[in-house]
């Protein structure tokens, strides 16, 4: 029943990502009487999506415990962002969100909230692949997860070090990571971590510390525990860290975990002389209180309450590095190894950007710009050669509003929908424009990119699937340089070889636009200007986490792996293709044993395995006959 009213509100609208998301998260909740979270996992992550990462931010020094040194001005170039000056400046801000005695007589009556629905970064539901330097390649003995950019981790539900697999679930005791040795013959479950105090949606594995992510007890803040699996056998407890906001999006660079929440202040009661009530509290190692206020800013403009909040811990003792945070806007985030773009939505439908450099835990706002349009997600920023790179949707209404902000109209807008356009951005370092290509594929949006060193593509849709082709070799004059249009779209584009470019999506009816099953075409890309589509495969499949999740999806061209979980004909299936003269062919087709939740796709040497919350199943990587399973429960 779940899975019918899923996939029938889900072809009720245009699939792009923010209203995919948003109904994907109320129908679950709404399949669970009792109230367990939806977790970005093995069950979704209800303040993950909800409210979409940032690392809008001024620089500051924080105090407490022990202080910790961060760069402080902003810098001169900065667009309509301002750094705090005292807690009277912030409690002014935010007192000026309270709603007026008649606001809340009109509430009252209306059934609205004063704090109004949740600010979806838009869109966040489908993702798009991953960036150049980050393709999947048989260059050693196991996988990792799918991340969008080579040397920045992103977390997720399984990790492997190559001897041993981590697996977090939920359990009546709590959140729970199994440990399995897969070092033998055999499988072996080896021990298991339930970590109480927090409902864990994500974890990190690197140099012996594994870190597990998500709300607290309370499911007030976002919390992080580190634990020293040196020994996997007998896993230890370091560190926990505590943050004010729900968990929002996190990233891992050199030992350096990056963790954002977003805060929402409840303006009814915050108290002027009490910093905590209206401004992020941290709590870790070597730091417990409110940060300071330089370590606020915020933008002239911002319409709500809510602050993005980004700190730096070090794994190898949960030490603060820093930490900033920003009043005013949900945001979409990029991140190099060098920079973060943080990309937050205005209300006129522009989007305001923020570049930091980021090192060793330190981070420094260098400059801001803006935008005309919304992001799909973080894979439509690219940073190359000192250049960043935008693919932009632009909803222009009818109505009386004009403008969409990325997740709602306003209440006075026309109820027809949007005229679009979409557009290509290239900035500098400085966040300056130096080139762009504007009114791409009228009355369509963008739903995935893949940029590719001098060569960007984009896929718009409304009925047929356009993929667009764009040389930015010179970044002040960008062009278009081919089209290919065919039915359906794709949500993913992989890199995948000699040339080939592998899209993950659906297929669609060129009258209507109605989604059908899940489609895997291999474009042709060795010459941009003229691309493709050499071979489709129909997946007999409707619906799959790997259309809104990359880390769903294991394409590693090294070796011939196209693998991923959907509703198949009989219940969830995991499905592994390949690309074998010039076709897609199945590999292996099997039937999980779950529901709601998700599940991933790892090769350790010559042994592939399909991971759930309750089971190992594992084959050989050569043919991928069965040899056997492990349950976890």
């Amino acid at each position: 029943m779940f899975k019918n009213d899923y996939k029938n509100q889900m072809d009720s609208v245009k699939p792009d990502g923010y209203i995919k998301d948003k109904i994907r998260r109320r129908l679950a909740e709404g399949n669970n009487a009792a109230p367990k979270r939806s977790r970005k996992g093995f069950a979704v992550s209800a303040a993950a999506a909800i409210l979409c990462g940032a690392l809008l931010f001024s620089a500051g020094v924080i105090t407490g415990r022990h202080s910790v040194n961060i760069p402080t001005a902003a810098p001169e170039n900065s667009l309509s962002i301002k750094t705090a000056q005292s807690y009277d400046a912030i409690y002014n801000t935010v007192k000026s969100f309270e709603p007026s005695f008649w606001e809340k007589i009109y509430n009252g009556f209306s059934g609205e909230s004063v704090i109004q629905e949740e600010n979806y970064a838009a869109p966040g539901g489908t993702d798009s692949g991953i960036t150049e330097d980050s393709e999947t390649l048989a260059t050693g003995g196991y996988s990792e997860t799918t991340v969008q950019v080579e040397g920045v981790d992103e977390a997720d539900i399984v990790k492997t070090d190559g001897k041993y697999i981590y697996v977090l679930s939920s359990s009546v005791d709590g959140e729970t990571v199994s440990i399995v040795d897969v070092t033998g013959k055999n499988p072996v479950k080896l021990s298991g971590i339930t970590a109480d105090g927090i409902y864990g949606s994500d974890m990190y594995l690197s140099a012996g510390r594994l870190i597990i992510i998500g709300l607290s007890e309370d499911r007030s803040d976002t919390a992080a525990v580190i634990y020293d699996v040196s020994d996997p056998a007998a896993p230890k407890e370091i560190q926990r860290c505590r943050q004010s906001g729900f968990y929002s999006e996190s990233r891992l660079i050199s030992g350096k975990l990056y963790l954002i929440s977003n805060f929402i202040v409840n303006t009814a009661e915050i108290i002027k002389n009490d910093a905590k009530t209206f401004v992020p509290s941290l709590e870790c190692g070597n730091y417990n209180g409110a940060v300071a206020a330089d370590s606020v800013c915020f933008y002239s403009n911002c319409e709500r309450p809510e602050y993005t909040v980004v700190s730096g811990y070090d794994i190898k003792d949960g030490s603060l590095t820093g930490t900033q945070s920003v009043l005013g806007g949900s945001c979409t985030v990029y991140a190099s190894t060098d920079n973060i773009i943080a990309c937050g939505y205005a209300a006129d439908g522009k989007t305001q950007v923020a570049r930091f450099a980021v090192a060793d835990g330190e981070i420094e706002l260098k400059a801001t710009g803006e935008l005309n349009g919304t992001l799909l997600n973080q894979f439509s920023v690219d940073e190359y050669k000192g250049c960043f790179r935008f693919v932009l949707t632009d909803y222009i209404f009818s109505g009386t509003a004009e403008t969409f902000d990325g997740s709602a109209v306003s209440s006075s807008a026309s109820q027809t929908a949007p005229s679009t356009t979409n557009s290509l951005v290239i900035l500098d370092g400085n966040l300056k424009e130096t080139g762009k290509i504007e009114n791409l594929a009228p009355g369509e949006q963008v739903y995935s990119v893949r940029f590719m060193g001098d060569t960007a593509y984009f896929v718009t849709f409304r009925q047929v699937d356009p993929l667009f082709s764009a040389d930015l070799s010179d970044p002040t004059s960008p062009k278009i340089i081919g089209s290919l249009k065919i039915p359906g779209f794709s949500n993913y584009l992989f890199p995948y070889g000699d040339g080939r470019l592998l899209g993950i999506g659906q297929n669609a009816d060129e009258s209507t636009g109605a989604t059908g099953s899940i489609k895997l075409s291999m474009f042709d890309i060795n010459n941009p200007a003229e691309v493709s589509e050499t071979a489709k495969k129909d997946v007999p499949a409707t619906y799959s986490e790997a259309l809104y999740n990359h880390k769903a999806t294991l394409a590693d061209s090294g070796k011939n792996i196209i693998a991923f979980p959907a509703y198949g004909e009989v219940g969830i299936n995991y499905f592994i293709y390949s690309f074998e003269n010039g076709e897609f062919t199945e590999k292996l087709r099997v039937t999980l044993d779950i529901q709601g939740e998700s599940c991933r796709g790892l090769y350790i040497d010559d042994i592939f395995y399909i991971v759930t919350p309750y089971e190992i199943q594992y084959f050989e990587l050569d043919g991928f006959e069965p040899i056997g399973s492990l349950s976890l429960k």
